[in-house]
């Protein structure tokens, strides 16, 4: 009887545990995509990312992080980007771009999402927004120096200067935190936007 017990105590506790690595894998995964950890970029993706922007003009993109990853006939990438648009003095501003690569190593984009962070912050929703006039809404600008410690921050994008400062950190998850610090340095997040990247990596003809 006692062995008997024992095992079925050890058998519950596989049990769970396996529950709980399933848990653990549903919460990286959406809408077929597998979240990345900390948005570090790997060779393939980096080589993926590179030929797919071969010959593509009008506007630099260069990768920061590699939010997920999907496979399907291949791999699909999603990055978050740096964008510039190709003129004098233009000024930077964010995107999110989708590439796939088939299993010959051919790449091509699948979608490309500008975003105000300025719109965003009124919006409180992601849409295909490229500032206007290369300058983001709201007198928000692109700032990756600035550190600001925020639950599960993965990088800084960008500030805003009021009565204090407004900031926008890219959180795992993977979210952009609006945080809030007054003059007295006291920090806040006021508002979360999650980018969802199974819809933002859909190619627009769908």
């Amino acid at each position: 009887m006692k062995k008997f017990t024992a095992f079925l105590l050890a058998a519950l506790m596989l049990f769970a545990l396996a529950a709980c690595g399933q848990q653990k894998a549903d919460v990286q995964t959406t809408g077929g995509w597998k979240l990345t950890e900390d948005g570090a970029l790997t060779e393939e993706a980096q080589s993926a990312f590179d030929k797919a922007m071969e010959g593509f003009v009008g506007v630099n993109y260069t990768p920061l992080a590699l939010l997920g990853t999907q496979l399907v006939s291949g791999t699909n990438y999603c990055f978050l980007c740096e964008a510039t648009v190709v003129y004098p003095d233009a000024q930077p501003y964010y995107a999110v771009v989708s590439v796939y690569q088939d299993l010959q190593g051919k790449a091509e984009i699948l979608n490309i999402v500008a975003m105000d962070l300025g719109k965003i912050a009124e919006s409180g929703t992601i849409e295909d927004s490229q500032p206007d006039g290369g300058a983001l809404l709201g007198g928000w600008t692109v700032d990756r120096e600035s550190y600001l410690e925020v639950p599960d921050g993965v990088m800084h994008l960008a500030s805003q200067v009021v009565a204090g400062a407004n900031h926008v950190v890219l959180c795992k998850g993977w979210n952009l935190c609006f945080v809030s610090a007054d003059t007295q340095g006291k920090t806040e997040i006021v508002k979360t936007v999650p980018l969802d990247i199974a819809a933002l990596s859909r190619n627009a003809g769908e």
